[in-house]
C-alpha cells in the first residue's frame, strides 16, 4: 500500500513539473510574440533624438548639427515579421535620385532587447541597436557611437 501511494505521489510530482515547464516555454514564446507584434504592427516615425549620459533614456543634449537632417526625420521604418524591413523616404528626400524605399534585414538578439542589422536602419545606424523600451506607441533605441575614441550614447525615440 505504501508503494502505491509513493508511486502515485511521484507520478503526480512528475506531471506537475512537466506542466510547469511547458507553461514557462509558452510564456517565453508569448513574450517574443508580443515584441514581434509591437515592432511590426505599424510604421515607425521619428519622434526625438539626442545624447544621453547613461542607459536610462534621458536625453541630456541634442545631437550635433548635421547628424540628423530634416529629410531623415520624415522617413518611416517598417519592420516585417519575416526579418525584412523598409525605410521609406518622406516628402523631403535627402537625395532626389535615391529610391523611395530602401530595404533592410533585421533580427532580434536572443533576449529580444536589441535589433541587429548589417544594413543602416535609421540615419546611418546599424549593427546592434539596444531596445530600451518597446510599447504600442513608442520605440526607444540606444546606440553607443564612438567619435574620435570618445563614446557617446545616442538615444532615438520613434513613434507610431
Amino acid at each position: 500500500m505504501k508503494f502505491s501511494l509513493i508511486s502515485s505521489l511521484s507520478c503526480l510530482f512528475l506531471i506537475s513539473m512537466l506542466l510547469v515547464n511547458c507553461s514557462k516555454k509558452t510564456n517565453s514564446s508569448q513574450a517574443s510574440n508580443v515584441n514581434m507584434t509591437l515592432l511590426t504592427s505599424a510604421a515607425w516615425t521619428y519622434d526625438t533624438a539626442g545624447i544621453g549620459d547613461d542607459s536610462s533614456g534621458t536625453i541630456v543634449t541634442g545631437l550635433p548639427p548635421g547628424v540628423l537632417q530634416q529629410c531623415q526625420k520624415e522617413d518611416t521604418l517598417y519592420f516585417y515579421n519575416n526579418g525584412t524591413g523598409a525605410e521609406n523616404a518622406g516628402p523631403l528626400k535627402c537625395d532626389s535620385t535615391s529610391p523611395e524605399s530602401t530595404p533592410f534585414t533585421w533580427s532580434f538578439n536572443t533576449s529580444q532587447n536589441a535589433i541587429i542589422s548589417s544594413d543602416s536602419l535609421f540615419a546611418g545606424f546599424g549593427g546592434s541597436i539596444t531596445i530600451t523600451s518597446l510599447t504600442s506607441t513608442q520605440l526607444h533605441l540606444l546606440k553607443v557611437v564612438t567619435v574620435q575614441t570618445i563614446p557617446f550614447i545616442v538615444d532615438i525615440y520613434l513613434k507610431h
